[in-house]
């Protein structure tokens, strides 16, 4: 019994992995303050968003904006305001940063954002069924990016191919027709699993939002960029609460 009552700290889990996204970027912006650098040089479209002229200063600030947003959602203050805020701010970032490095990812997490919005609580203090009625926002955005990602593994499979050759640790002793067989089974899992999600069956859907999750984790490890892929953290912590809400309340 006392298990049970501690299940619903739980629903904490999409706010908390928004949280540690932004942590982690902000954190980047001064730990690998070159990159960005590197990146926002050579990105035109990014400078129209710049706070300040200089270049470094803009990018420290940014972080900033980060660390405050991971703040607040860890201490969950104003959470609607908040929300409401991190969606403008990852819409600015999803038209400029767009793909590879914000596109498709960003979606999921303005979906996670978006049902913060509509609940308007610190999830540890509501009860479950308060977002009952509200999943369908987490499950469109996370089968949006699972179709998406589908897209552009079909569309850019020669560059997957060659990432996944010179970077991953999966590449290992993989001949180019070995990676382009296994990518062809990455994209079959993204969209079957996109689509039991969208369909929300509960006796499929409770399987498919594990095996989701397994698939976000294991492309944090080994399918995308890890600089490209922190959004992925979010998004695997939501789609495992989903997992939990649809074996315990039977509801996706």
């Amino acid at each position: 019994m006392l298990v049970k009552e501690y299940f619903v700290y739980l629903n904490d889990l999409p706010r908390y992995g928004l949280g540690i996204v932004f942590l982690w970027f902000g954190i980047d912006k001064f730990i690998i303050h070159e990159f960005y650098l590197t990146w926002f040089s050579a990105t035109e479209r990014v400078k129209v968003i710049l706070p300040f002229q200089d270049l470094s200063s803009s990018i420290y600030a940014i972080g900033v904006v980060e660390l405050i947003f991971a703040a607040l959602l860890f201490a969950g203050v104003k959470i609607r305001w908040v929300s409401v805020a991190v969606i403008l701010f990852l819409l600015v970032i999803l038209l400029t940063a767009q793909y590879p490095s914000s596109y498709p990812q960003d979606i999921g997490l303005i979906g996670i954002a978006g049902l913060l919005v509509l609940t308007n609580s610190t999830w540890k203090k509501a009860k479950t069924e308060k977002f009952l009625k509200f999943l369908w926002v987490i499950r469109y955005s996370i089968s949006a990016v699972l179709f998406l990602w589908a897209v552009d593994h079909i569309v850019n499979i020669n560059r997957h191919i060659g990432w996944i050759q010179l970077s991953s640790p999966l590449s290992e002793g993989l001949a180019a027709n070995e990676v382009y067989s296994f990518l062809v089974v990455i994209i079959l899992v993204e969209i079957i699993l996109g689509g039991i999600i969208a369909l929300g069956k509960v006796s499929l859907t409770k399987f498919a939002l594990v095996a989701v999750t397994i698939f976000f984790v294991f492309a944090i490890v080994g399918l995308a960029p890890p600089l490209n892929n922190h959004q992925t953290i979010g998004l695997a912590l939501s789609t495992a609460w989903l997992a939990f809400i649809a074996h315990n309340k039977n509801r996706v």
